[in-house]
Formats: C-alpha cells, sequence, structure tokens
C-alpha cells in the first residue's frame, strides 16, 4: 500500500480518537496493529507526517495526535472528521 493511502488511514484512526470526550496521544502499537504494519514503519510514517505538520509526535514517533492541518488535509482528501 502506498504512503498516501497509509497516511489517510493513519489520519482516520487520529480522528476517531477526538470522538472520546478527553482524547490522549494514541501509541503506535495500536495504529500499526489496525494497519496491519510493523511499529517501526508506523513510526517512521508518524515522523514525516509530523515533519509535514499533519501530526504532533514525540521525537521517535510512538505517540501521536492530529493537528488543525492533519484535520484539513483529511477533509480535502474527501473524509470528515466525523467519518
Amino acid at each position: 500500500m502506498a504512503f498516501l493511502a497509509y497516511k489517510k488511514q493513519i489520519l482516520g484512526i487520529l480522528v476517531e480518537n477526538l470522538k472520546n470526550s478527553q482524547p490522549q496521544v494514541v501509541d503506535s502499537r495500536k495504529i500499526a496493529q489496525r494497519l496491519n504494519l510493523s511499529i517501526k514503519e508506523t513510526c517512521q510514517m508518524i515522523k514525516v507526517m509530523n515533519s509535514k505538520g499533519l501530526v504532533e509526535s514525540d521525537q521517535d514517533g510512538q505517540r501521536a495526535l492530529i493537528t488543525r492541518e492533519g484535520l484539513s488535509t483529511l477533509s480535502s482528501m474527501g473524509l470528515s472528521r466525523a467519518a
């Protein structure tokens, strides 16, 4: 699967987190399991997305939250926050 498809899925998972009354950072292991990827691949993608301002993550890409830019990008991909 291409990076763009994984990016969309990662952003989607992070949006789901916003539905919680008190959203918390999402662990990369949870994302990796849902996407059937290695933690190393997932962390690398999160670090790239962090550098582009789509997510905020720790230095290692182990935990992430979606940013306003990430929400905007997801919306422009045809997915909404309520998806």
